[in-house]
């Protein structure tokens, strides 16, 4: 019995990671907001800059939300993801996951949760965010429609 429940589990698991994986090539941006909802200022610990910056690390094309976006995503925002940090419940550890949704507010990809135990806001907040963007790590990037739309063919 745990043995099936076991197999069905790791199978989807692997299905969802395929799926995210090619769906996440459909976009070319990741838009990060100025502030995350479970923080009560703009950039709060550094945490947007923070996001921003694994997320370029990680081979994504990153704009910050509000600032001057490109052309082509300006005239149309469907071309990227926005993402935002949750904040997973817990007594003694700071828990924050990263989800990617599309411009209908879909969720696309959400990560592994990230976990800290240091005391401190600003650290506990730094060390469980990197924690998180390990989920990337595995996830090769690249933008398939903007080959289609350089050859006029569909990918």
């Amino acid at each position: 019995m745990k043995a099936k429940l076991f197999t069905t589990l790791l199978a989807c698991f692997i299905i969802t990671s395929v799926f995210s994986q090619s769906n996440l090539n459909d976009y070319k941006y990741i838009i990060v907001p100025k502030k995350f909802d479970f923080l009560k200022q703009e950039n709060q610990y550094r945490l947007n800059a923070l996001t921003k910056f694994l997320f370029e690390k990680n081979g994504f094309t990153t704009v910050v939300e509000g600032e001057q976006y490109p052309d082509d995503l300006a005239g149309n925002v469907c071309m990227g993801l926005t993402s935002d940090v949750e904040k997973g419940k817990g007594m003694f550890k700071t828990k924050l996951s990263i989800v990617l949704k599309n411009c209908q507010g879909g969720v696309i990809y959400k990560s592994e949760v990230g976990e800290s135990r240091i005391k401190e806001y600003d650290k506990s907040y730094a060390e469980a965010l990197r924690n998180a963007f390990k989920s990337f790590e595995t996830v090769a990037v690249s933008y398939t429609h903007l080959r289609a739309h350089e050859t006029g063919r569909n990918l």
